[in-house]
């Protein structure tokens, strides 16, 4: 952005320079360019194919080359043959979307081809038409005829979005930001190379100055732009931002206003409420035993609790040491009747005296008997008889019969403890139980219920008052305010420093052209910023939308020569040259007056450089006789032009 505007921009919002910027890019606003000279747009070949349909049959095989700067003329002898159907398919191809093409035509037709030069660099624009929907491409012509296609598109969104970027970008186009929209729902939108062509096409009843759309005050912002007017473009731009924050704020302050005026009503709607729950509460006033019971309900169920689970918890320990000191003693108590079983079975055998063999029947002699007696050797098998165990084995009894003794006292110590700890236990969950149950009867009560809502609804209602007892009061002020201000201010003073004699000098251009066209009279005329064209004609003032068609449309074909002159001269215009015009002869009264504005036409455009007009006539002849038959595309008698 330019520094000295930028800088003092931000000083007066308190930004810094680059957080100001940022701000502006962001609200679509930027500042002037330096100035640059206009690009030239020239048509050098409009070529179509197709196949006609219904009462008109045969086929469509169109194609006008060598094309320059220059009066171009294509036309017929009669209506309808044609013209301007190449005037709507240039358009087409230039715009990427039509303006007036006929339905039948455009389904008649399979495909064109438009070139055309941007300065000295030529491009080609050529699509297939396939149930009217083009799909093709936009390319770039090198000096060896080879193409780079810049852009492809298959649908009419397609097309149109591919010739704006395209076009804006070349010609060095700024768009045109404008609020449209219903009154505070109005939305920022951007008028691009679709509109901003409306500059180059002149049709139709010639009711604007510029272009054919007055909504959201294009002509003018056409104007300041073709004319390069310094700082026009930011001024546009802030001034769309201020009206976009105008709204912002005014529906911000509509909401606040809204919500004060809503939270001021709930306020009161509140405490009429809390004044009634409060009535309520205050009945229940003679109830508060209820509320204190609960409360010692409540405290003894919590003293309780934790006694229960600890008796609980004891019990079930006691219980399993109990039961494994009884299973202790149990064992102790069989391993003392074996062991005395296994004593007396001893003590029984070894006091018998064997007389034979068990096995086989073989008598015991008198001597192994004696052997037995003398060696405690057994008389049967010579083994020696273990007489230590057999004294051990008593006083092993009386160890076992000690512990068991011993385990049996634990086991039954253990089995009352037990006993007593599942009394306790039994008695604290019982008191715990009736605990609960009076706290539940005495929460379920009708009383505490009722008392129990009223006190809730009053400290809902209490807390609800708070909330809105200081209003709020957002800030309905965009931070953005300020900055837009600042931009809008700077740049207007820049605008009006920079405009200079510009449409003063552009006043007496119009002027001149508008004589040499043949507008009867003209005396002077004031074109305002708005593009408004003021005059005075045969000394009476009146205005473009006041004199007759043919007059308007001379006007407008002097006013964008006009433009283009100055521009060229002041080496800051927009213009890209391309002049079309479409049935001028609708508005003449007479052929002379054509032949008239024809032949000045020729010579204009010998005095502007790099300035094309190419005009759709239905008066062949005198069109012809004045261009010449090089300069035009023409039909005899009944022909159609393609």
């Amino acid at each position: 952005m330019s520094g000295g505007w930028l800088e003092t921009v931000a000083a007066k919002a308190g930004m810094r320079p680059a957080e100001a910027e940022l701000a502006l890019r962001k609200r679509g606003i930027t500042a002037d360019r330096p100035l640059r000279p206009a690009r030239k747009l020239t048509v050098r070949r409009i070529a179509f194919k197709g196949e006609k349909r219904g009462t008109a049959q045969g086929p469509i095989d169109f194609d006008w080359s060598d094309l320059a700067p220059g009066v171009w003329a294509v036309t017929s002898e009669r209506n309808l043959r044609g013209k301007s159907t190449v005037l709507e398919i240039l358009l087409w191809a230039l715009r990427g979307t039509p303006k007036g093409l006929q339905d039948d035509v455009r389904r008649w037709l399979s495909s064109v081809c438009v070139e055309f030069d941007v300065d000295d660099q030529r491009y080609v624009v050529e699509f297939a038409v396939d149930e009217r929907v083009p799909r093709g491409r936009l390319a770039r012509r090198r000096a060896s005829g080879e193409t780079d296609d810049l852009d492809r598109f298959m649908s009419d969104e397609g097309f149109e979005a591919a010739m704006s970027r395209f076009m804006m970008n070349t010609l060095d186009l700024d768009p045109i930001t404008a609020m449209q929209g219903k009154e505070d729902e109005r939305q920022v939108v951007e008028h691009g190379w679709a509109a901003l062509s409306g500059g180059l096409y002149f049709g139709g009843d010639h009711k604007q100055l510029l272009g054919d759309v007055q909504m959201a005050g294009l002509p003018a912002r056409m104007l300041q732009m073709y004319i390069g007017m310094p700082w026009a473009t930011t001024v546009m731009q802030a001034g769309t931002a201020k009206r976009e924050l105008g709204q912002e704020t005014e529906k911000a302050s509509k909401a606040a206003t809204a919500a004060a005026r809503d939270a001021e009503n709930a306020r009161a709607r509140i405490d009429r409420e809390l004044h009634a729950a409060k009535k309520v509460l205050d009945s229940f006033e003679q109830e508060t035993g209820t509320a204190a019971e609960l409360e010692r309900f409540a405290g003894e169920v919590a003293r309780l609790s934790p006694i229960a689970f600890d008796l609980a918890k004891r019990l079930a320990h006691a219980e399993a040491e109990a039961t494994e000191l009884e299973r202790l003693a149990t064992a102790d108590e069989r391993a003392v009747r074996d062991l005395r079983e296994n004593i007396v079975a001893t003590q029984f055998f070894n006091g018998l005296q064997p007389v034979c063999c068990p096995r086989c029947e073989t008598r015991v002699s008198s001597e192994r008997l004696k052997r037995e007696s003398a060696d405690l050797s057994c008389s049967l098998c010579a083994e020696e008889i273990p007489v230590d165990e057999m004294e051990g084995a008593s006083d092993g009894l009386d160890a076992i019969e000690q512990r068991f003794a011993a385990a049996k006292t634990a086991a039954a110590r253990a089995r009352a403890n037990a006993k007593a700890l599942g009394e306790q236990s039994k008695a604290s969950s019982t008191e715990l139980d009736n605990a609960r149950q009076s706290l539940t009867k005495a929460a379920t009560s009708v009383t505490f219920e009722q008392r129990r809502k009223a006190e809730l609804e009053v400290a809902r209602l209490e807390g609800a008052l708070k909330e809105r007892a200081v209003p709020t009061t957002p800030d309905t002020v965009s931070p953005d305010v300020a900055l837009v201000n600042a931009a809008y201010e700077e740049a207007d003073k820049a605008y009006k420093a920079g405009r200079g004699d510009i449409l003063e000098r552009l006043n007496l251009e119009i002027l001149s052209l508008g004589q040499r066209l043949g507008v009867q009279m003209l005396e002077e005329v004031k074109l305002n910023t708005n593009a408004s064209l003021l005059l005075t004609k045969g000394g009476e003032p009146t205005s473009f939308s006041k004199v007759t068609a043919g007059e308007r449309l001379r006007l407008r074909i002097a006013t964008a020569v006009a433009l283009l002159r100055v521009g060229q001269e002041r080496g800051l215009g927009r213009h890209p040259g391309l002049i079309i015009v479409d049935s001028p002869a609708a508005e003449e009264v007479s052929p002379d007056d054509l032949t008239a504005v024809l032949s000045e036409l020729k010579a204009i455009s010998r005095e502007t450089g790099g300035l094309q007009i190419i005009i759709g006539s239905a008066n062949a002849g005198a069109i012809v006789d004045q261009l010449g038959e090089q300069w035009c595309r023409s039909a005899a008698g009944d022909d159609y032009l393609w």
